[in-house]
């Protein structure tokens, strides 16, 4: 990801309707886990990026987190969460047995992910037994734009093409659904007119679709984005422009 894209993450991360959304979702699934468990939980975020999710996580049990990015780092560091650490995902040693839900939010998609199959057996080897594995990933690959370029992605997903990289490695899947669903339409739309228009020929200056919207439309897309929270997590949405994965050992 471009350096400037951390900045923006973390200037927009608390309010934005597209973060906010994404982690209210992901910490229902936390809270489940942390009910059912009755004792706090052990928690990794792999690719913490500014650490907000780290942070909303913390109440949930103890939280650790690493990034390949010092820059994503140091935003954690001004959220005042300390337990984290440089490391890639594809060279980290994260033992066996050690977290009771690992969590990797628009990571494994990344140019720097070499190779899908060994994370993710590196993920199901550092989970306890029975462990909640909760991905977010951009699907599709016809919303391929501008923004991929901001974000580094190396690939979009369906999920019949990452279900048999899970399940070869012993997950089984719980949840399976593509979000955002109700602004897929204009945000497609938005994405394909991007990619037919002139763009910087260096990678550094295009940027990623994160700017905040004016607060009407934020309040009106982050209700509409908990309504289909509460729909996920009874069945799966057909289509949007990232898939959500909740998956247990």
């Amino acid at each position: 990801m471009n350096d400037i894209e951390y900045q923006n993450m973390y200037e927009v991360e608390d309010t934005h309707w597209w973060y906010v959304s994404l982690h209210e979702l992901i910490c229902s699934y936390i809270a489940d886990e942390r009910r059912g468990k009755g004792a706090p939980l052990d928690i990794l975020d792999a690719g913490c990026g500014t650490g907000r999710l780290m942070q909303l996580m913390e109440r949930f049990g103890t939280v650790e987190g690493f990034d390949m990015s010092e820059h994503a780092l140091g935003f954690c560091r001004a959220r005042g969460m300390e337990h984290t650490r440089l490391a890639d995902l594809n060279e980290v040693e994260l033992g066996e047995n050690r977290y009771d839900v690992i969590t990797s939010i628009d990571v494994i998609y990344h140019l720097n992910v070499r190779d899908e199959a060994a994370v993710f057996k590196k993920l199901y080897r550092a989970l306890k037994p029975g462990g909640l594995l909760i991905l977010n990933l951009v699907a599709f690959e016809f919303l391929r734009s501008t923004h991929d370029i901001a974000v580094h992605t190396r690939r979009r997903y369906t999920r019949a093409s990452l279900h048999p990289l899970l399940t070869m490695q012993g997950f089984h899947i719980e949840t399976s659904s593509y979000r955002p669903a109700f602004p897929f339409l204009p945000i497609a739309l938005y994405r394909l007119v991007r990619r037919i228009l002139p763009c910087s020929s260096d990678p550094e200056m295009v940027i990623s679709d994160v700017p905040l919207p004016i607060r009407v439309v934020n309040d009106f897309l982050l209700h509409i984005s908990r309504f289909e929270n509460r729909l996920i997590r009874a069945r799966s949405l057909p289509f949007g422009t990232s898939l959500f994965i909740t998956a247990r050992c």
